[in-house]
């Protein structure tokens, strides 16, 4: 068996291909993934105990604009895929017009149940999307 070779300038051939729209939907992509993780770890901090019950209200970051970031955070990261694909697909559309209803729904239904559950929950908070829904 031969020694395993790896030429850097392969490797990088296939990015120079790339184009504008790719580019800017990978950049799109990362920055919404890296937020989702910022606002899933904001989440997991919320429970001192594990064994505890109590709910708590999450704060920083997004959480002061809206009632569920990490679901604003995964539209952005499919708005990248759209991007990335150049937005000729109608499949593409069609499953970034799914994750806007299904994610749409659950943050309304999530923001209703905080605004219930606490009495001083913020008023000002959006579901998911800031000055809109």
């Amino acid at each position: 068996m031969p020694d395993l070779v790896i030429d850097p300038s392969h490797l990088l051939k296939p990015l120079l291909k790339l184009g504008w729209c790719q580019w800017i939907g990978a950049v799109i992509f990362i920055w919404g993934s890296l937020h989702q993780i910022r606002c899933h770890a904001i989440l997991g901090s919320l429970r001192e105990h594990k064994d505890s019950d109590e709910y708590v209200i999450p704060c920083g970051d997004w959480f002061s604009q809206v009632c569920c970031p990490h679901y604003l955070a995964e539209l952005v990261i499919y708005l990248g895929m759209l991007i990335a694909s150049g937005g000729s697909d109608i499949s593409v559309w069609f499953l970034y017009l799914f994750v806007i209803t299904n994610l749409s729904f659950a943050a309304v239904q999530t923001h209703k149940w905080y605004l219930q559950k606490f009495e001083d929950y913020p008023r000002s908070r959006y579901a998911i999307i800031p000055f809109v829904c």
